[in-house]
């Protein structure tokens, strides 16, 4: 069931299987404030459904070569302090086919990982059938 909608997310829980599904929004310099604001209201609804299991799709998702990279990962870090605060076990991010667009995202959720000493355990997979089948084990 879609529980929200915007330009940038969609946020789609299956309450059978305590998964939300996320497509992880593109990023671009213009836009930095309303990728807060979604990454927010997906903190939001991880608390209030109490969900345990996170699916970021991150297939379609562009990062503009404009954008601040540490404007970016100051909301990322904050998106992770504030999932510490909830509920969540467990996160499957299914990887963007671009290598370089993957690179840069395996850096900079290492280094939020590290920072914010996020707890929630984390695996990148290549398909959406393969994260579904480790989160819901």
């Amino acid at each position: 069931m879609i529980l929200f909608q915007n330009r940038l997310i969609s946020l789609d829980y299956d309450p059978s299987t305590d998964v939300l599904s996320v497509d992880w929004p593109s990023v671009s310099a213009y836009d930095l404030l309303e990728v807060e604001q979604s990454l927010n209201t997906l903190v939001e609804y991880i608390r209030n459904y109490d969900v345990k299991r996170l699916l970021i799709d991150s297939t379609k998702a562009a990062i503009s070569p404009e954008l601040d990279m540490v404007k970016y990962q100051a909301i990322v870090t904050e998106f992770a302090y504030r999932l510490i605060k909830t509920r969540l076990r467990k996160s499957a991010r299914i990887m963007h086919a671009d290598l370089v667009r993957e690179t840069i995202s395996r850096e900079i959720g290492e280094q939020v990982s590290k920072k914010a000493n996020l707890t929630v355990e984390n695996r990148n997979f290549a398909n959406r059938a393969e994260a579904l089948a480790w989160l819901t084990a």
